[in-house]
């Protein structure tokens, strides 16, 4: 059996013959080649339509892909660009695929930048990140206002340095003093300290409890005071081998209720304390002698026991109704680490 083509593109005969096996006869068949070609030729069409189909949809597809992805990165290089001017904004979310996750880990970064400036700009560069990631748990911390709480409060500040600047060159004092607030700094991170701000060689610092009983933060002002001076013995003694000039601290500890919040702007702001109790540790400070801790009656109720009093006298102090009792709990002298106690 088998199958003939006639002449032409479509040919115009085809037949066909059959060989008969029961008796000596062979069958010829034939027949317009459009008649029995024309399922082929139709099916030929059709799938030469659906190939073209086929490729439109995907030229299609492809560029509507790359159109997206186009899109999706010309708007985060856009934003990208927002972000580096200081304008923290994310992107909307775009699915589950590779363009989403990039997406989702740039408005990650974004909330990450975010955060950090919030706590440099609102916690400064002066505290502890771990303690600034609690404080931000706070929900008064990022909300301007505050609360009211009783807090440790910490106040130093150099002895005669006025006086030591006069004989000194202005980039020399600058040096000094950034040494000392380079000792004082880490000392005061590590026990949760709080730096309000410098006033020159003074630093204003307290402990907030957050969350914690007060005593908790009182022992922590009190063994920062007790650190700092012991950091000013070490830095003396640097200042010796150098040949610089040595340095003498007064500290004053208190505890009373402030209003505790941020202060300032919604374009500046500053985790802060405002109260009477601030200024009543400014004069504590002031009545401490070189290398003194001086801490008020009310620091040494929330102290328990912790440090004796070597010195107790009542004065009356500048701007203050009533005559305060203070309390002398440490002295030291120059490179004396004695007093040093946890």
């Amino acid at each position: 059996s088998g199958t003939i083509l006639g002449p032409g593109r479509t040919p115009l005969v085809v037949s066909g013959f059959y060989r008969m096996q029961q008796a000596p006869w062979t069958m010829v068949i034939f027949a317009p080649g459009r008649s029995i070609l024309a399922p082929i030729v139709e099916f030929r069409f059709y799938y030469s339509l659906a190939v073209l189909g086929s490729i439109l949809l995907l030229i299609l597809f492809i560029r509507f892909m790359v159109c997206r992805t186009v899109r999706a990165i010309s708007s985060i290089s856009s934003t990208a660009e927002m972000v580096a001017r200081g304008e923290y904004t994310t992107l909307p979310a775009a699915g589950r695929d590779e363009i989403g996750q990039l997406v989702h880990s740039f408005n990650a970064m974004v909330q990450g930048l975010k955060e950090r400036d919030f706590i440099r700009n609102t916690f400064g560069r002066y505290v502890d990140q771990a303690f600034a990631q609690r404080l931000m748990q706070q929900p008064e911390s990022q909300r301007l206002g505050g609360n009211k709480r009783v807090v440790a409060i910490l106040m130093s500040d150099l002895r005669h340095f006025t006086a030591l600047c006069e004989n000194l060159r202005p980039e020399e004092i600058i040096r000094i003093i950034n040494r000392y607030l380079s000792a004082m700094i880490p000392v005061i991170q590590d026990h949760q300290g709080i730096i309000v701000d410098f006033f020159g060689d003074g630093i204003l610092t307290f402990f907030d409890p957050l969350d914690s009983p007060i005593e908790e933060a009182v022992q922590n002002a009190g063994q920062c005071a007790l650190r700092m001076q012991a950091a000013m013995s070490d830095l003396n003694h640097a200042f010796l081998n150098r040949g610089r000039p040595t340095l003498q601290m007064g500290i004053g500890l208190h505890a009373g209720e402030v209003v505790v919040g941020n202060i300032g702007s919604e374009s500046r702001v500053k985790y802060g304390i405002v109260g009477a109790p601030v200024n009543l540790a400014q004069r504590i400070q002031a009545e401490a002698r070189p290398g003194e801790i001086v801490a008020s009656e009310s620091f040494l109720h929330y102290s328990g026991d912790a440090w004796p009093p070597l010195q107790e006298s009542t004065l009356q102090l500048k701007g203050i109704a009533q005559p305060v009792k203070l309390f002398v709990i440490a002295r030291f002298a120059a490179g004396d680490e004695d007093n040093l106690t946890e």
